[in-house]
């Protein structure tokens, strides 16, 4: 095990953030918390690594100034140089040494210690130290971590927008690129290519699902041949600086149908009664409602089968989850999406999404895509 010396200087952000943290441990009576998500990761300290089956994790204690970062020797570089954080502990562990012993020397160091942990942390981190240590008990603290992520910064917000930004000229380009005898398969790789090309870090997911398949809310791209006349629903994300955007927008190849226009219209109604719900205080339930309601008096109730939306940030689905019976307020600086859909088992489905900030007085649409089954009308 090796301990690096504290770093000083980095982004007063990433130490105010801590700071929150720790009130809030302090409110919860809780010594530690032990950050080994990616996105919290990122959201404390800057730096972000897939652990796999090595442990990575920041501790964050109540009662000291510094916090430790743990991670294995083939991440010392990447973690000093990327931590953002003014002041912090860096211990690195070799493939031959176990990390869970560097933990107990530091939670057998206190009489009783209360540890918050992610609810997606690994068993094998956790179990050992309760057979070795008596003093030690574990709290879930994702609702805490979420309270501080769950309304955006300044900062955030200009990195979402820019996300968003990308990923518009993204949707964009694969609506122009539909046409008849393309597979849905080599769409979403042309997708895939393009987002990179144009300043994307990654592409979690480009949805591009044709005819009946559009139906089916999460189909995977298959080797389906798009057809004339076929409903076409592209779902692209892209994640730019650990920040993501997430925007869907339902076309079809050549002129659509009568029927294809009328359901086309039921959605993009229910979401613009939604997006008119939307300002501070509100609940998060009165916009799915104002979307439902819109659906369901016009007799598809039973074929909008998700929620109308869901908080999008450091992860694609985060809280707030704007669904029936979530009665939390909106507040301003909430991010998240609005994409009530109407789908038809084996005939076709529509969906449309757009990424909003909540205002005090309503939102700030990040979407600036039409919305038309016509590709024609797509333009920036």
């Amino acid at each position: 095990m090796d301990t690096l010396s504290s770093k000083v200087g980095g982004s007063t952000l990433y130490l105010d953030r801590v700071r929150k943290i720790r009130r809030l441990m302090d409110e919860e009576n809780i010594d530690i918390v032990m950050v080994t998500s990616e996105p919290n990761m990122l959201y404390f300290s800057g730096y972000s690594a897939i652990s796999l089956e090595r442990l990575i994790t920041l501790l964050i204690s109540r009662d000291e100034d510094k916090v430790s970062l743990i991670v294995p020797r083939l991440e010392e570089k990447r973690a000093e140089e990327n931590c953002k954080l003014r002041d912090f502990e860096l211990i690195s562990y070799s493939d031959s040494e176990n990390p869970i012993d560097i933990l107990e020397n530091i939670f057998s160091s206190k009489k009783q210690v209360r540890v918050g942990v992610e609810e997606t942390i690994q068993f094998k981190y956790v179990y050992p130290l309760m057979s070795r240590l008596e003093n030690i008990n574990y709290s879930l603290v994702d609702g805490l971590l979420y309270s501080l992520r769950i309304v955006k910064d300044n900062e955030e917000a200009e990195i979402l927008k820019k996300a968003a930004e990308i990923n518009n000229r993204v949707l964009l380009e694969a609506i122009k690129s539909i046409r008849e005898g393309i597979t849905e398969k080599k769409l979403m790789m042309y997708i895939r290519n393009y987002a990179l090309e144009i300043g994307a870090d990654e592409v979690p997911f480009a949805l591009v699902q044709s005819g009946a398949n559009s139906a089916l809310p999460h189909q995977e791209p298959t080797d389906r041949v798009i057809l004339k006349g076929d409903t076409v629903v592209l779902d692209i994300g892209v994640r730019y600086q650990g920040y993501y955007s997430d925007l869907t927008r339902t076309v079809v190849c050549g002129s659509p149908s009568s029927k294809q226009i009328d359901i086309f219209n039921i959605v993009l109604n229910a979401q613009q009664n939604a997006l008119n719900t939307v300002k501070e205080d509100v609940k998060a339930e009165d916009v799915d409602l104002a979307a439902r309601r819109t659906i369901e008096s016009s007799g598809y109730g039973e074929y909008f089968i998700h929620r109308t939306g869901h908080g999008i940030g450091l992860e694609v689905h985060e809280p707030p989850f704007i669904k029936t019976g979530n009665t939390g307020l909106l507040k301003s600086g909430m991010v998240f999406t609005i994409e009530p859909g109407i789908y038809l088992p084996g005939e076709f489905g529509v969906r449309i999404e757009d990424n909003i900030i909540v205002t005090r007085e309503g939102y700030v649409n990040l979407a600036k895509l039409p919305k038309s089954m016509h590709i024609e009308d797509y333009e920036l």
